[in-house]
């Protein structure tokens, strides 16, 4: 028998390696394979709905959502997702709520410090924009001396206000109200607003107001401030001298 030639060895040497991979392609996992992967699955399925569910019982939302998300997106078919996906926008839009909430909170500081001879107690928030030179605080005040007291304080030259003066605003989407309001004879840039225990309780049940101001040789500006994170045990109550 003659040898063949190389070029036609090396033929057939390729068709048997291209028969044994297609071979190897066409077998298919065998049942107990699919199984095993299956079960796999579903445990690191559980195994992270079980962090979801943590953040659940924490009630935090915002920490839990990006869990369900996850899960849903790398077991889709598990029977964690299943169970999850019903649930997840409402979810969503509890973590949103939250979102804002805790973000109106971080508005707000507090503090109690000497002032004046006495004692103040504060809850201070700025205004969402600038008015002139930087924002305006709006800031509730206790004194031991003085009382309790709401203004809202600015920069140079000031606000000025009629002799009756009144101040407008709107919370939420309510029908704007006016309160009473007075520019202090000792020249602080400010603005007092007079009825400050029924400014106070419109406060603490509203998301925003809009307060119109008129800086002193300016036309009438509105200033918003989102006081929905207002925490009223936060503003601590102090004796009277």
């Amino acid at each position: 028998m003659r040898p063949l030639p190389c070029f036609a060895l090396a033929l057939l040497l390729l068709a048997g390696i291209s028969a044994c991979s297609s071979s190897d392609q066409a077998a298919a996992p065998s049942a107990d394979a699919v199984a095993a992967a299956r079960t796999q699955m579903e445990a690191k399925a559980e195994q992270h709905y079980a962090m979801y569910e943590e953040m659940l019982k924490a009630d935090n939302a915002e920490l839990a959502l990006p869990l369900g998300d996850e899960l849903l997106k790398m077991y889709p078919q598990s029977a964690a997702a299943a169970r999850l996906r019903p649930t997840i926008e409402a979810l969503r839009e509890k973590a949103a709520t939250e979102g804002e909430t805790r973000r109106m909170a971080r508005l707000w500081s507090y503090q109690i410090s000497p002032m004046a001879g006495g004692t103040q107690s504060t809850a201070t928030i700025y205004s969402n924009e600038d008015l002139g030179a930087e924002k305006v605080r709006m800031v509730f005040r206790r004194h031991t001396e003085w009382g309790q007291s709401v203004f809202l304080y600015g920069s140079e030259p000031g606000f000025s206000c009629a002799k009756n003066c009144r101040v407008s605003m709107t919370f939420d989407d309510n029908k704007p109200i006016t309160l009473e309001g007075s520019i202090p004879p000792t020249g602080e840039p400010a603005i007092f607003i007079e009825e400050d225990k029924k400014f106070i309780a419109q406060v603490e049940k509203a998301k925003s107001v809009a307060i119109e101001v008129t800086v002193k040789g300016k036309p009438t500006s509105t200033l918003h401030f989102d006081v929905g994170g207002y925490d009223g045990t936060k503003f601590k109550p102090l004796p009277n001298k």
